[in-house]
């Protein structure tokens, strides 16, 4: 068995979600790690990127509820980059995609499951765990 194949990627909708949805993706990339995959996390990518201070000083958005990269340029340009970067690593690194609730309103995440779809990627769906008596409604 290869790497690539033990190898998965997060995708998941970000815009307008608060801290970017990061504490989902942060939570099931930890589950997949628990389960022995090499896991490929944007939202990690992403704070590396951030911690770049010319990145900073370039206008890379901090507020996903103001990001718009149909009206602002800078916006679009952190988009293609960012994208570029993760189909670039969907592409070369990985044997399946993990797709979180709510994917198929992501722009982004369509463009990914796009890529694995056709790649022949394994796709795996996030499924909601059955409720217990501690839940709240």
């Amino acid at each position: 068995m290869d790497k690539r194949s033990k190898t998965i990627y997060v995708a998941g909708p970000m815009r307008g979600y608060d801290n970017w949805n990061y504490d989902a993706f942060n939570k099931y990339s930890e589950a997949l790690r628990s389960k022995g995959w090499i896991v490929i996390n944007p939202a990690e990518l992403d704070s590396e990127y951030a911690r770049n201070e010319t990145r900073r000083n370039e206008g890379i958005p901090s507020d996903p509820h103001s990001f718009d990269p149909n009206v602002n340029y800078h916006h679009q340009e952190f988009l293609r980059e960012v994208l570029m970067r993760d189909l670039s690593c969907i592409a070369k690194d990985c044997g399946a995609i993990y797709m979180l609730d709510n994917w198929e309103n992501s722009k982004g995440a369509k463009a990914e499951w796009a890529l694995a779809k056709a790649l022949g990627l394994e796709i795996f769906y996030q499924i909601p765990l059955p409720k217990n008596e501690n839940d709240e409604n």
